[in-house]
């Protein structure tokens, strides 16, 4: 990966009304769905931060009770630092993992955001829609970033 966020290009092309969908007569573009859509990525995301906010408590834990602090119980330092580097450190651990899922929920909630913003220009049914049910969302989910 070239340090570009995921979908980005997507997100792009949508911005510049280059993204299409080919439609049959059976699907029904509905704004509920963006909707539900923009409040679950939300959700994923805030709680992705949470489960960061838990890793990097693993990471800065001062006590672990495994003997680490005894001189004669050599392997409990070792084993203490590896826990410390899985919580969070060295790229391969819960943290790094975790903020590459919500890089990820990120970009389809930006995807979806564009493509309803586009919508919301071409259709004013829709737009109405939209606007309302998003109105009603719980607080701290409307149009977090």
């Amino acid at each position: 990966m070239s340090g570009e966020a995921p979908m980005q290009g997507l997100i792009d092309a949508a911005k510049n009304g280059q993204l299409s969908v080919s439609f049959n007569d059976n699907l029904y573009v509905n704004a509920e769905e963006f909707v539900y859509i923009e409040r679950d990525c939300q959700a994923m995301k805030d709680q992705i931060k949470e489960y960061q906010r838990i890793a990097q408590s693993i990471s800065n834990r001062e006590v672990w009770g495994l003997g680490d602090r005894s001189d004669w119980i050599q392997s409990a330092p070792v084993l203490v630092g590896r826990f410390r580097s899985k919580a969070k450190g060295g790229g391969n651990d819960v943290h790094s993992i975790l903020q590459k899922h919500w890089d990820i929920i990120d970009g389809i909630q930006q995807l979806h955001r564009e493509i309803a913003n586009r919508y919301q220009q071409s259709d004013a049914e829709f737009a109405a829609k939209y606007n309302d049910l998003m109105a009603s969302v719980p607080q701290g989910f409307q149009g977090k970033k």
